[in-house]
């Protein structure tokens, strides 16, 4: 039987289904998703397209240039703001969900094996045990 994981915004206007586990799971430290969260990193599931099902409300969209030059298109809900999960032209098969937006102990249940745009994390902040450190956008 498949793994299934469940996700809402904050006002749970909007509500996503992941099947199956993340392809990777990774911190990303650049400045756009420093910006979105309002932190110093944003925890990331990264999962192919077809894993990822939208059950209720369609998201508000927002388009940056991420810092790897690519636009990054910032879904989120209207209501509540809460950001939700990002798509990029340079990866069109993944879609990188936010994962505190999980419920019942997803964002707890795999650690991140990788941390990007490292160049760009605070000094205090420590490294991820055993992550791969990349001083800018992963590469596969």
């Amino acid at each position: 039987m498949s793994t299934c994981f469940k996700g809402s915004c904050s006002c749970v206007a909007i509500t996503v289904q992941v099947d199956g586990e993340p392809s990777m799971v990774a911190l990303c430290h650049c400045l756009n998703c420093q910006k979105t969260t309002g932190s110093t990193y944003s925890m990331n599931w990264v999962l192919p397209r077809c894993a990822f099902k939208v059950l209720s409300s369609a998201p508000v969209t927002y388009e940056a240039l991420g810092d790897s030059g690519s636009p990054a298109l910032r879904r989120f809900c209207g209501t509540c703001s809460s950001t939700m999960w990002t798509e990029s032209s340079r990866f069109p098969d993944m879609v990188v969900l936010k994962a505190g937006i999980l419920d019942e102990g997803g964002l707890a249940r795999f650690t991140p094996s990788a941390e990007t745009f490292t160049s760009r994390k605070p000094k205090w902040v420590n490294e991820v045990a055993g992550a791969v450190q990349c001083l800018e956008a992963f590469s596969s």
